[in-house]
């Protein structure tokens, strides 16, 4: 099923067009948003206003009660969805209401109200634009705050058309504006009760706000006499202060402005009326219980600004109708196994391509992408993992041996498809897999290349020794990076030292959900890494060096050995250039190629530190910035495999801003952005050149100790 809702959104030409570019534009209007202002900081102060443990939030929901009953409201605590839909009813019923008028609630939709009323003889109107586009359209929001991001002009000048009966002219925006302003503003009238969302409950005042680009949100509170308002016990803060400073990075993360059109506090009912009521509905619905886990509470941090959305490379390919279930984006993802399905929830986590990007935008200060692959790794295993993925990450990954031999078969089945060293296409597959250029398995592994290397004709003295740590990828497909790598170093007399046997780093099998697999080849790992590494444990691969300084100490807290061995190496991994600025080398470019560079998901959003900027004084002149250079290229790893139609897609977006920067040369730190962008290139018939920056250095540049 989700299979097919990836083919008919790519097919979708509209969709593709209106989200690259709602992502382009809204990028260069958040970065000038919080021109001036400290993401970093603002990123740990939400994160410790929402950092509730289960206690607190009672607390503060008590208080909240108190207050707004003080002042006339009606507070209720709703176990679940039908808890809260039936009590909605109930006041529907006693205020004989067979017609409702709703505006931003994300919630509703979670607990399915729509569905509900209807089922009970009332007729509920979405009021925000959107909402209401997508009402006439029978469809679910594809965006947290923009729902009918993925509808184009066209399509609502016909939805128009099917409720005016006439002809609308799809040119005419101010004309569609006012046929959507006439239409609903009767229903406000008609309407005796409305219900909205709120951004925020602030406890100490028994106040609410809601946070809206348009006016309708505001007479669906103040023109029906009843005003119930749905919300989750995550939207309680403790102050007004506390919700002032998520006020103002919640429009610039959500739709890069500085402020809304429209704030709306909420307070009371009005003095002047008898006959008004307010009615809070908290919804439950487990997010209780989450409270009491301590890294599943992180998510109900989220401020709903859908950024998350707005960033991630798979959601700009396939849209939120796919990317996701009620709640969609990275957010999206780990809410639908709290609220819905955890088998939809399950589908739905393999579709996170690991890039970091959602984490290191969220202003809420929310690892989502850690959290994805935790949740990932703890349920795939209730439900089918293919066999093959299963016999891969429990008995090849983690077992050195089992992996050569399995190289060498694959070298010997190779030979018929090889050419050049490369596979341009993979017999009896699909076609959407052949959507690039592979490698062939190396001659010769990385480990015996290496061993060679010093055996034969290396200097016994060296001024200073550096741990590698080579990874799946130059182990056994790129094994020139490798020995790029170990030239240029010889050339600064630094002696390169190996693991005593290579596996894989575990990523992969965390990645396909094996979270048991990625264990117990992590644990294989820190026991072939020397007892006591005193120098620097470089990488090639970002990847493999995010998940060692990252996942390894999160994996191995209960085996107090290995954590403290994953701590020691978490501060010493380093990537090339970082390993090289530190050095102090002064580093000459011997050339007048124009070089762009790529920057691998995990390089800078995982190792923390930038190539681009190490490689600008070096290249001066001859650097050509690559416009989006840290989006991701479209590989992830197994991801690529399993979603090629995906990939390729955002291989495509990659490659299109390649050719704009007319550079000689592609470089990037990631052995696998290599294979996915070089093989896309070749496979399109363009030869811009491509390689790691270990083969760049070692054969376009001269490195000098400075004295």
């Amino acid at each position: 099923m989700v299979r097919d809702k990836i083919k008919q959104a790519i097919s979708n030409e509209v969709l593709y067009k209106n989200l690259k570019s709602f992502v382009e534009n809204y990028k260069i209007a958040k970065e000038k948003a919080y021109q001036g202002h400290d993401f970093e900081n603002i990123r740990r102060q939400l994160n410790k206003i929402k950092d509730y443990s289960y206690d607190e939030i009672v607390s503060l929901y008590e208080q909240f009660k108190e207050n707004a009953e003080a002042k006339g409201c009606y507070v209720y605590a709703a176990k679940d969805g039908h808890d809260a839909n039936s009590y909605i009813l109930d006041v529907c019923r006693r205020h004989g209401a067979d017609l409702i008028v709703k505006s931003k609630s994300m919630t509703s939709e979670e607990i399915g109200l729509n569905e509900f009323l209807k089922q009970n003889d009332i007729t509920p109107i979405e009021t925000d634009l959107g909402e209401w586009i997508l009402q006439l359209a029978e469809e679910k929001p594809s965006h947290m705050v923009m729902p009918a991001i993925h509808k184009s002009r066209q399509e609502v000048a016909r939805l128009f058309e099917k409720i005016k009966g006439r002809k609308v002219d799809e040119n005419d925006i101010k004309n569609m504006v006012k046929i959507a302003r006439h239409t609903l503003r009767d229903y406000f009238f008609k309407a005796k009760v409305g219900i909205t969302g709120a951004n925020f409950a602030v406890a100490e005042t028994g106040t609410i706000a809601i946070v809206t680009n348009e006016g309708n949100a505001r007479l669906t509170t103040t023109i029906p006499n009843v005003h119930i308002v749905l919300l989750g016990y995550e939207k309680l803060v403790r102050s007004f202060s506390d919700s002032l400073k998520i006020l103002r990075a919640l429009p610039k993360s959500a739709t890069g402005q500085i402020i809304s059109t429209y704030v709306s506090w909420i307070s009371g009912t009005y003095p002047a009326s008898d006959n008004k009521e307010v009615h809070f509905v908290f919804l439950d619905n487990g997010r209780l219980p989450i409270l009491k886990n301590p890294a599943l509470k992180e998510a109900l941090k989220c401020i709903r600004c859908g950024s998350c959305a707005n960033v991630c490379p798979v959601y700009e390919i396939v849209g939120g109708h796919v990317f996701g279930s009620t709640y969609v984006g990275a957010i999206g993802l780990i809410l639908t196994c709290f609220y819905e399905d955890e088998k939809i929830a399950n589908e739905l986590l393999k579709m996170c391509i690991g890039c970091k990007t959602c984490s290191v935008n969220c202003p809420a200060g929310i690892d989502l992408q850690s959290l994805i692959f935790d949740i990932n790794a703890a349920i795939s295993e209730k439900y089918h993992v293919p066999t093959y993925k299963k016999i891969a990450a429990y008995n090849v990954l983690p077992n050195p041996y089992v992996f050569s031999q399995v190289s060498k078969i694959g070298k010997f089945l190779q030979k018929p498809i090889v050419k050049n060293k490369e596979i341009d296409k993979i017999p009896f597959v699909s076609k959407d897999l052949n959507f690039r250029v592979l490698p062939a398995f190396a001659h010769m592994s990385f480990t015996k290349i290496y061993q060679k290397y010093y055996n034969e004709n290396r200097r016994k003295l060296y001024k200073s020794r550096v741990f590698f740590y080579s990874g799946c990828a130059i182990e056994y497909f790129f094994t020139d990076m490798g020995l790029y790598l170990l030239n240029l170093l010889d050339k600064i007399d630094v002696k390169v030292d190996i693991p005593k046997k290579m596996v894989c780093c575990g990523l992969p099998s965390l990645h396909m959900g094996l979270g048991s697999a990625g264990l117990k080849t992590i644990l294989k790992n820190l026991r072939f890494f020397d007892e006591d590494i005193d120098q620097d444990v470089l990488v090639l691969c970002p990847t493999c060096g995010s998940t060692i300084k990252h996942e390894y100490p999160k994996y191995t807290t209960i085996s107090p050995k290995d954590y403290q061995k994953s701590i020691e190496l978490r501060e010493r991994v380093k990537s090339l250039s970082q390993l090289l600025s530190e050095l102090g080398l002064k580093i000459t470019y011997k050339h007048k190629y124009k070089v762009t560079y790529h920057n691998p998901c995990h390089q800078k959003r995982g190792l923390c530190f930038s190539t681009e900027e190490f490689l600008k004084p070096i290249l001066g002149e001859y650097f050509v910035p690559l416009k989006d250079s840290d989006k991701c290229c479209g590989f992830g790893g197994s991801f690529s495999f399993d979603f090629p139609e995906i990939s390729s897609k955002i291989l495509d977006n990659k490659i299109e801003n390649i050719i704009s920067t007319k550079a000689d040369i592609v470089l990037t730190d990631c052995p696998g952005c290599v294979l996915q962008i070089q093989g896309g290139l070749k496979k399109r018939g363009l030869f811009t050149e491509v390689m790691h920056l270990s083969e760049f250095l070692e054969k376009y540049t001269e490195l000098e100790e400075i004295k």
